[in-house]
């Protein structure tokens, strides 16, 4: 079970080390969203490498397009 602050909720998981675990957990594509973990912007392409600690603080950013 991992403990993390989301979207600055405090939600409590279990079978998450990932973003990618994350981002599933939640039923969020991954190819809409941007990931801050910490502070840090991290990369789509690190989204299944970067693991989550108990207390890590997630921001997940939904990515609109458009236009004029």
């Amino acid at each position: 079970m991992i403990s993390l602050t989301v979207n600055g909720k405090q939600q409590t998981f279990e079978n998450v080390s990932t973003i990618v675990d994350l981002l599933n957990a939640l039923n969020i594509q991954r190819d809409q969203v941007a990931v801050m973990v910490n502070g840090d912007v991290i990369r789509r392409a690190d989204h299944e490498s970067i693991l989550l600690h108990d207390g890590d603080s997630v921001e997940i950013i939904t990515i609109v397009g458009g236009g004029c």
